[in-house]
């Protein structure tokens, strides 16, 4: 029998396993591989930037490169058109290694390959396709450029020299022009700019750095595009560098053994042909006007051997003078002195002989004439006239005539014959044409105070009783005008001398000089006289009319009298014409004057002595057309006014109703605007009037309800005057009021004008005392200061403590109360016054002084019109 305990199963111990299975190891490794390829990605793409340019020409997204000189930095992404639709942008990686290039300063530009003459640039390009260029610069980190339009000018093409050269401008050099030295190419131009002010063309070259010691700081750098010819008399020099040169533009320079090494970027100046170069000592000339000295290489010479060239030719800074740059042989040195002198060589061609004929083809050349001193690099060039000049004892001076008479620079100045100077300038001076003459040293004794010049040229004759006398000069002196002269007088040489276009003349003004006085009259018109009329004083002949000319204000005729009559002429002598039969008709019957027959032929001019005539104009004595006109014509006066409105041409000057004068002429005077009034005082009543001290004003009609004056005014107005004691005098200022007898002339000073003017009156108890003068403003524009007169008789009225106020017009005063009105008498609401009172108290105030300055006030106090203040004539 089996125990049933024995069938139960045996307990099981069931344990989990927490170990990871190997198959889990597959999933992980294959997501540490993809972040880790995530990494690497986001590492390997570096920084995305954006690079804005004007076109999208040449760039491809994901295979335009950007390098930097030649790796690959970064690659184009993406291309896409700017909002504005002005731009292309363009989203482009840089790689890890090149971030720290991306700067503010940093430059991007599009490298496309170029094919020229001279050769093929950007040929990794042409290979590879186009690519972005980089070029770090300095500043903060940024992710948005703007690419340049080319290459900028400080990056050159390659490694070697960089340098510059300035030029007037680019003529025919262009990128990838050559740089030659000694025919050999050693660099090209990569760039060039405008200067900053726009004058100039900077030309950025780059020399290759196996010859970069060739170029110093003395290296000359020359154009050599083309072909440049050069046509003497010694036969024609044709100069060309390369046919590529020649075509397509080069450069060529030399250095001379003493240069020192330069830096980069240096700046030189390019020559436009090997003769401007000037390789030597380099030294500046100012020129004289109209040298015709050529800046493309002419000659200076010395005793016959060039040792230089001018380089250069063009105005300084200011543009006042002519510059000649230029190049002299360094075993020159020497003779580059302070002392040493330049001339000017210039051609001359005459009948005597040619100098210089070359230079009429190649232009005038420079001869240097060495001298003492220190060491100088300016110097100025001079002609043949002034290398004379500067001679020891050499005699300078001038002539004048009204005409050149054919003569010119260079006419010969002759003695008997024999040249002994020369003319050095010929101009316009005023109404007279000058001749500045230069005498040789040993010929200066024959210039004498008294000597006569004139023209001698062409075929003399001359007619007399003995019959025709005819002189033939010298072939010279037929074709060409020369300039003799007499010998006379001191030894002391005048400053000018007249020119006289024949010996006649010059002969005649001799004797002139002798025995006559010479005057020059000015009349508007000529009067019916020429040369040779008479002139004549009480009918006698003392003289005679030698020329005359017309000028800007007028007519002026020169005459001359005969030195034992000049005594003749005085301050109040009168000249008229006397030609012809003069006849006056009045009403005592007709008068006819017959003048000699001289006058009768040729006319004539006759003077007198008459007192109260204006006789002079400008300083000259003027012709009248008759006696008659001279005799009532009287004495000239100019009239300056403020206003002229009620005057005219014609308007009578008048003393207590009688006519004394007339207005002859009205002008403005536009700078001190005002008016100039011509008139004359009739001849019996000018040398009373025409004084100092004389006083001159408008008279006007007065009409008031109190005062009818000036009646005869009213048609036209008239001037009236107060004759004066002073002396002489021709100039006066016309007044616009009549001037009181004045015994005290006060200022009053107001702020205001209202209805004062000139010839206010002044009312002491509505009875008029005094008068206004003048209103006007203040030294400081501050106040209104009124000059007034008060009579003779009332001057004792006015005291120091006097009050002053204005009676013009209303004075209306509104209140609670009502309205009151204060007004003057009916003439001061017409005419404006000013009252005054003086104050009641014992003892009076002093007399007021002449100008004593009084407060204007407004109105009155009411007290004031109470006073009754008695004031006994002192």
């Amino acid at each position: 029998m089996n125990n049933g305990n024995n069938n139960q199963p045996e307990p099981v111990d069931i344990r989990r396993d927490r170990s990871i299975s190997p198959l889990w190891l597959l999933p992980i490794l294959a997501f540490a591989l993809a972040g880790w390829l995530v990494f690497k990605a986001v590492n390997d793409a570096g920084q995305r930037i954006q690079i804005h340019f004007n076109d999208a020409a040449g760039l491809i997204a994901g295979r335009t490169t950007i390098r930097y000189q030649g790796l690959e930095v970064g690659i184009v992404r993406d291309i896409n058109l700017s909002d504005d639709l002005e731009s292309i942008y363009v989203e482009a990686d840089i790689y890890p290694e090149a971030v720290q290039t991306l700067n503010t300063g940093t430059r991007f530009w599009l490298v496309k390959p170029k094919a020229s003459i001279t050769g093929i640039s950007g040929l990794d390009a042409l290979v590879s396709g186009n690519y972005i260029a980089l070029q770090p610069g300095e500043g903060e980190a940024t992710q948005e450029f703007i690419a340049l339009d080319s290459q900028p000018s400080d990056t050159p093409i390659g490694a070697g020299l960089s340098i510059q050269l300035r030029a007037p401008d680019l003529g025919s050099i262009s990128i990838g022009s050559q740089v030659f030295y000694k025919k050999i190419p050693v660099g090209e131009v990569y760039n060039y700019t405008l200067s900053e002010n726009n004058k100039r063309v900077l030309i950025d070259v780059l020399i290759q750095p196996q010859y970069a010691n060739l170029v110093t700081n003395k290296s000359r750098f020359w154009n050599v595009s083309g072909m440049s010819a050069n046509i003497n008399f010694n036969g024609v020099d044709v100069q060309f560098e390369s046919l590529s040169a020649m075509i397509a533009g080069a450069i060529a320079f030399d250095s001379p053994d003493e240069g020192l090494p330069i830096d980069t970027n240096h700046l030189f100046r390019l020559y436009p042909d090997l003769n401007t170069a000037g390789r030597g000592i380099a030294i500046k000339i100012e020129l004289p006007e109209n040298s015709n000295v050529s800046g493309g290489g002419a000659p200076i010479v010395y005793r016959g051997l060039q040792i230089g060239q001018i380089s250069d030719v063009r105005l300084d800074e200011n543009r006042n003078k002519v510059i000649a740059h230029a190049a002299v042989e360094p075993s020159m040195s020497d003779l580059l002195t302070s002392g040493s002198s330049i001339l000017l060589e210039e051609a001359e061609v005459s009948l005597t002989g040619v100098k210089n004929i070359g230079n009429l083809i190649r232009g005038n050349y420079l001869t240097l004439i060495p001298g003492e001193g220190q060491p100088s690099r300016q110097f100025k060039a001079i002609t043949q006239d002034e290398l004379q000049e500067n001679q020891q004892g050499v005699a300078t001076f001038s002539l004048y005539a009204d005409s050149s008479h054919g003569v010119k620079r260079g006419t010969k100045i002759l003695h008997r014959g024999i040249e002994v100077g020369r003319v050095t300038k010929v101009f316009l001076d005023k109404q007279n044409v000058r001749f500045n003459v230069i005498v040789k040293a040993e010929y200066r004794s024959l210039i004498g105070s008294a000597s006569r010049f004139f023209i001698d040229g062409g075929i003399k004759a001359n007619i007399s009783s003995k019959g025709l006398d005819v002189s033939l000069p010298p072939a010279e002196q037929l074709i060409s005008t020369g300039i003799s002269f007499t010998s006379g007088g001191s030894k002391k040489i005048a400053k000018e001398y007249p020119l006289y276009k024949s010996e006649s003349l010059a002969q005649l003004a001799s004797d002139n000089a002798k025995g006559f006085a010479n005057y020059t009259l000015v009349a508007d018109e000529l009067p019916p006289v020429s040369e040779g009329s008479p002139v004549l004083y009480r009918n006698l002949q003392v003289g005679e009319v030698t020329r005359y000319a017309l000028t800007s204000t007028g007519i002026s005729v020169s005459l001359k009298i005969e030195n034992r009559y000049r005594h003749l002429v005085k301050a109040n002598t009168v000249f008229w014409n006397r030609s012809g039969v003069e006849v006056e008709a009045g009403l005592g019957g007709v008068k006819i004057t017959a003048s000699p027959v001289a006058t009768l032929i040729k006319g004539g001019i006759a003077f007198d002595e008459i007192d109260g005539v204006s006789n002079k104009q400008n300083g000259r004595f003027k012709i009248y057309s008759s006696l008659s006109e001279a005799r009532n014509f009287g004495q000239e006066i100019h009239l300056s006014a403020k206003d002229a409105r009620s005057l005219a041409v014609g308007t009578e000057i008048r003393y207590h109703g009688i006519a004394i004068g007339k207005v002859t002429e009205i002008t403005p005077d536009f700078e001190s605007e005002s008016v100039d009034i011509k008139a004359r005082l009739f001849p019996k009543f000018a040398h009373v009037i025409a004084r100092a001290g004389s006083y001159f004003w408008i008279v006007k009609p007065k009409l008031s309800l109190t005062e009818t004056k000036n009646l005869d005014s009213l048609l036209s107005s008239y001037i009236s005057v107060t004759p004066g004691k002073g002396i002489k005098q021709q100039t006066f200022a016309l007044g616009s009021a009549e001037l009181v007898n004045a015994g005290l002339t006060l200022v009053l000073e107001s702020e205001k004008r209202n209805s004062i003017s000139e010839g206010t009156p002044l009312l002491y108890r509505d009875i008029q005392v005094g008068q206004v003068v003048k209103v006007s403003l203040g030294d400081l524009s501050d106040r209104v200061m009124i000059e007034a007169q008060i009579e003779q008789e009332y001057s004792h009225l006015v005291r120091k403590d006097t009050v002053f106020w204005n009676v013009s017009g209303f004075d209306v005063s509104i209140g609670i109360t009502g309205a009151t009105v204060n007004s003057g008498t009916v003439d001061s609401l017409i005419r404006g016054g000013i009252a005054f009172a003086t104050p009641e108290k014992h003892p009076l105030a002093p007399i007021a002084k002449q100008n004593t300055h009084f407060l204007l006030n407004k109105s009155a106090k009411p007290e004031w019109k109470e006073w009754r203040t008695a004031i006994p004539r002192d």
